[in-house]
């Protein structure tokens, strides 16, 4: 078997669910306070790294998840300080893989494909996160969206993870937990799994995935079978 498996970090192979605890732990705030800055954060900082391909400005990630936290804390009245934010930004460096993230992973190499990160974080992120997480002695590849200098959807990210890990760009598939990720490869001439572990609808613009599967697990069985 050839080809390779491209697999988005965050909220696919590693659970992001661990920065709204650190977001608890350092502003001391109640519980629904917590989850909308948390919510708020996230939203800003997919809308800037989309934002960011559109006016052709780009900015690395982790500059990006910077702002985005600025402007989630402004928008909720919350001014901590420089070193409370410097330790909130940093639970994007802890986060906990999935349970069967690396069982996956070695499953896809022993079957004979190339396992590789194609995220928009940065290079320095990735490595930071891949080591923390115990993944990244099971990836051939980290590929970053930093490459070529713009974001996930852009074709130009998904075209050169392909190039990158030397196969055609229809060899390859992404595996995302993004349903908006899994809709942008898939245009881009990927093959495309999505890990739908919230039981969401498909994107109503793009693909549709090619394979759909509640865990990480689920899909591989899927593309061993295929």
């Amino acid at each position: 078997m050839t080809g390779a498996l491209c697999f988005d970090m965050y909220g696919t192979l590693c659970d992001t669910s661990s920065v709204t605890d650190r977001l608890a732990e350092t502003l001391d705030v109640p519980g629904g306070l917590v989850d909308a800055v948390e919510r708020t954060w996230r939203s800003r900082q997919l809308e800037y790294s989309f934002q960011l391909s559109l006016m052709d400005a780009y900015e690395p990630f982790w500059e990006v998840t910077r702002r985005g936290l600025d402007y989630a804390l402004a928008a909720h009245d919350l001014d901590p300080d420089a070193t409370a934010r410097e330790t909130i930004l940093a639970s994007y460096d802890e986060l906990a893989p999935y349970p069967d993230a690396v069982d996956s992973l070695e499953r896809l190499a022993d079957a004979g494909y190339a396992v590789a990160v194609l995220s928009n974080g940065n290079p320095s992120m990735l490595e930071r996160l891949a080591d923390d997480a115990g993944l990244d002695a099971h990836l051939d590849e980290i590929v970053s969206a930093d490459e070529v200098r713009t974001f996930k959807p852009s074709p130009e990210v998904y075209e050169n993870a392909a190039q990158r890990l030397g196969e055609l760009i229809e060899d390859c598939r992404l595996v995302s937990g993004n349903a908006w990720d899994v809709a942008g490869a898939g245009a881009a001439g990927m093959g495309t799994a999505w890990v739908n572990r919230r039981r969401d609808p498909p994107e109503a613009i793009g693909p549709t995935p090619e394979i759909e599967a509640r865990s990480l697990s689920g899909v591989v069985d899927a593309v061993l079978a295929d």
